[in-house]
């Protein structure tokens, strides 16, 4: 059974979390996501068998992330696993292990499970739900954090991420963020490789746009010519990321 951090709203005693060094473990964790500004958050830490069912490949790059999950859109944690390890599978091909994820289960209201792109503040371009979520954030998550919710709106997009435009861009708590609507994880694809989770986290550590090319890749600024397949220069620009950690 995997376990989860504590819920705001769980009921748990003191006597209880004493009982068990593993349950005390759990709450040092994890408490900052029950003491986090959302109504309701439960995290857990994945293992190596979640993200690499075969073994964790030995790679020059490693990258730690957050992902959670709205549970009251069809998004699951099997279903955030699932795209995890399709992007586990795409960064491979870069040189990149996905090593710790921390996994979180949140119940977001009603108005916070669509992000609508085209109600944004005029300075700096952010709708106001993604400056509100993210705002609730820890301040010890692990950046990139993807966010996997109901809808986009907006825009045809079905996903959006926001990264830092220059070095000293670097408080903001959207920065470096994703978020990814339910729809887009259903869009029939002729790739089944390809993650849209994969697609954000991407744009978030090459800090580069879409392009078009001849052939399909990750990127690719025309939605039927998206794929696994990551072109070189992206690779190299993913690798250059801050939000790296070298392998020795």
């Amino acid at each position: 059974m995997h376990r989860w951090g504590l819920s705001r709203r769980a009921a748990l005693s003191l006597v209880t979390l004493l009982a068990s060094g593993a349950s005390v473990e759990a709450r040092s964790q994890f408490a900052p996501w029950a003491e986090s500004g959302f109504g309701s958050a439960e995290a857990r830490q994945l293992t190596e068998r979640d993200l690499y069912p075969n073994g964790r490949p030995s790679l020059p790059f490693s990258l730690d992330a957050t992902v959670a999950f709205d549970q009251r859109t069809p998004w699951s944690q099997a279903r955030a696993i699932r795209q995890l390890r399709k992007t586990a599978a795409i960064f491979e091909a870069c040189g990149v292990a996905i090593r710790d994820v921390t996994l979180v289960r949140l119940a977001l209201p009603p108005q916070a499970r669509r992000i609508d792109t085209a109600l944004t503040d005029p300075v700096t371009g952010v709708p106001p739900t993604v400056a509100r979520l993210a705002a609730h954030l820890p301040a010890d998550a692990a950046y990139p954090v993807a966010f996997l919710i109901g809808r986009v709106a907006g825009t045809a997009s079905l996903a959006v991420s926001y990264r830092p435009r220059l070095e000293s861009e670097t408080t903001a708590p959207y920065f470096n963020t994703a978020w990814i609507s339910y729809q887009s994880h259903w869009l029939p694809r002729r790739d089944q490789s390809y993650s849209p989770l994969a697609h954000e986290l991407a744009h978030l550590l090459c800090r580069c746009g879409h392009t078009k090319t001849a052939h399909r890749h990750l990127l690719h600024s025309a939605r039927n010519f998206l794929s696994s397949a990551v072109l070189p220069d992206d690779c190299k620009r993913i690798q250059d990321s801050s939000l790296l950690s070298v392998n020795d």
